[in-house]
């Protein structure tokens, strides 16, 4: 037996275990990562709050919420990529953390549900992926349920529906109006899964939404009047028009398009690795949702929000052009806690136990990945070579993303070299990087190369 407190303390640490696993063998990966914790460099450097760059130009791509707290951090610890991995556990924590006491707030007569969900949660595979990755959508995940528990607990107290706003806020300022979606579906999807018997009314629960969305303009308006001003008005356009119509619409440069069926196809991924746990096979789950239907369990209202909510969620981002398999995370404490419900008689010791499985799965995995393919995502070799010549002049000659400037602690941006062999006649001291398909092999005018995901990189120098 494990002591109470251990067990609750467990799946915090099985996270740790996966931060740490990932820092040990995985590089900083192209062109996300490295990109987002260049923009949060720059921003660090520079002393820059309101308006995030890249490249030392404006970023006009993303909010800044991320950038803050890795910037915060940083000032505490010092820049590293694992001071800004505790953002990313703070944030990955907290989804373990909201999504139980979701499960705790929709059964509250069933504390052998909630008792599963950590596990359930942290040893998803959709988890122990993107809980290890420096990207936006573990707080995007904790703004959403945050929200969620607030509007739940929203009876006509005028406060919780300020609360749910502030998170929606957040939400907004941690990955833009996308969160409006994974909100909007359980809000708009009320009427359906309501308690017709002590719920709020539809237009007063709608009221209360009403009054969130208010709220949330706050911090929302608390930054974004400020970046307008400086960006004279572009912030707003492409945040908000140019990035949201343009993923949509698949008009926008390097959207993802993919077909409608995307996410049909990677939703088994959210049944792994449970699916493979022997008991879950005697499971009869279309026969429980009859008997509940049946007696009318009170069971069937919660059932509804979180079933009706993540259908609604996966058909709108597949109606959307643009798609990403992290754009549906904030979707996951809805199934995890569907799957909690039907799983709640297998033993909590069971999933204990195919969660370590999945970890051990992921070290190895990542172990005999950093001797093979994590190389060809490796920048280290690269940023090094810049940073022995920083004094000397540097050009991009492609769509340069951020590759090395946390990676090289770049302090001064690259110019553009549309015409290379020009640029450096005119730089006869400096070099500029180049991607090309095939090995160029090796001449007097290459200075460095390294093999990459889908190609190299060249580095060009001049008559030195």
């Amino acid at each position: 037996m494990i002591p109470t407190r251990i067990e609750r303390l467990l799946p915090y640490l099985f996270l740790l275990a996966l931060l740490c696993i990932a820092l040990a063998f995985r590089p900083l990966l192209p062109v996300d990562e490295t990109r987002y914790l260049s923009v949060a460099w720059e921003m660090y450097l520079g002393g820059h709050v309101f308006v995030p760059t890249m490249n030392f130009a404006p970023y006009l791509q993303k909010p800044p919420l991320l950038f803050w707290l890795i910037d915060l951090v940083w000032n505490i610890f010092g820049v590293s990529r694992a001071a800004a991995m505790l953002v990313i556990f703070a944030a990955s924590s907290l989804v373990i953390w909201l999504t139980t006491l979701l499960a705790k707030t929709l059964f509250p007569e069933r504390p052998d549900i909630a008792s599963r969900i950590p596990w359930l949660v942290a040893g998803s595979t959709v988890f122990v992926i993107y809980s290890t990755l420096i990207l936006f959508d573990m707080l995007l995940t904790a703004c959403v349920v945050a929200a969620l528990l607030s509007l739940l607990a929203f009876a006509g107290n005028r406060w919780q529906a300020v609360l749910a706003g502030l998170f929606i806020g957040l939400g907004v300022l941690a990955k833009g109006p996308v969160v409006l979606i994974h909100i909007g579906a359980p809000v708009l999807l009320y009427p359906l899964w309501r308690d017709r018997r002590a719920g709020l009314a539809p237009l007063q629960f709608f009221a209360g939404a009403g009054l969130a969305i208010l709220a949330a303009l706050v911090p929302v308006a608390i930054w974004l009047a400020p970046a307008t001003i400086l960006t004279k008005g572009s912030f707003v356009y492409d945040l908000v028009w140019n990035q949201s119509a343009g993923r949509v619409t698949g008009s926008l440069h390097n959207s993802h398009g993919r077909p409608f069926y995307f996410y049909l196809m990677l939703l088994p991924l959210m049944f792994v690795p449970w699916a493979f746990i022997p008991p879950v096979w005697r499971l009869k789950p279309a026969a429980r949702i009859r008997s509940l239907i049946g007696t009318k369990s009170p069971d069937l209202r919660a059932l509804r929000l979180l079933s009706f909510s993540f259908i609604a969620v996966l058909l709108v981002f597949s109606a959307i052009s643009g798609k990403q398999p992290h754009y549906v995370v904030p979707a996951l404490p809805f199934a995890t806690i569907l799957l909690g419900y039907f799983m709640a008689e297998i033993s909590v010791a069971r999933l204990r136990a195919t969660a370590f499985v999945m970890l051990a799965l992921f070290a190895i995995g990542h172990a005999a990945a950093s001797a093979t393919v994590f190389k060809r995502y490796d920048l280290t070799p690269l940023a090094s070579f810049i940073d022995e010549r920083k004094d000397a002049d540097w050009a991009v000659a492609y769509d340069y993303q951020g590759e090395v400037g946390f990676l090289g602690r770049i302090e001064k941006p690259f110019e553009n070299a549309d015409k290379p062999e020009e640029w450096l006649k005119s730089h006869p001291g400096g070099y500029v990087i180049e991607k090309q398909s095939k090995d160029p092999g090796t001449s007097e005018q290459i200075a460095f190369r390294q093999p990459v995901e889908r190609g190299y990189l060249v580095v060009l120098k001049g008559q030195h």
